[in-house]
């Protein structure tokens, strides 16, 4: 399950395309915090990142980190598995309170990982994408 985790977004790195951030989840999940999100992720404070072209995520200062984090535990919220494929449901995406680059981000994300899953099923190796539930939204907030 964790190498699939790792397949949740396209880019093994934050990368920034037409000035986006782009994030690898299990990537960004695994760098611990030195400081809490959990007020922010959970919060209406408002999110937006604006990364240097071509960032890496260990690259990221502390802050960038907390940020992404926080914005993708809002985010993938509104993301559910069904028939291998993650699926959006968010019918209002200013109440994320999180830019609109970074929820375009976060949304090219699951269409390239939702591809990324069926081509490996054209080519028969087909692979079982994770759910997003609590439990791996949680790390973020580490």
């Amino acid at each position: 399950m964790g190498a699939a985790l790792g397949m949740l977004a396209a880019a093994c790195s934050s990368k920034k395309e037409n000035g986006v951030p782009v994030v690898n989840l299990e990537a960004l999940s695994a760098i611990p915090l030195d400081h809490s999100i959990d007020s922010l992720a959970k919060g209406t404070e408002f999110i937006d990142v604006t990364l240097p072209p071509n960032a890496r995520i260990d690259e990221l200062s502390q802050q960038e980190l907390g940020l992404l984090k926080a914005a993708a535990f809002r985010f993938y919220h509104h993301v559910t598995l069904a028939d291998n494929q993650y699926k959006v449901d968010l019918k209002d995406p200013k109440s994320l309170y999180i830019s609109d680059q970074v929820i375009k981000a976060y949304e090219r994300a699951i269409v390239n990982t939702n591809h990324f899953a069926d081509s490996m099923a054209k080519a028969g190796q087909a692979i079982q994408l994770p759910a997003v539930n609590e439990e791996y939204l949680n790390k973020l907030l580490k």
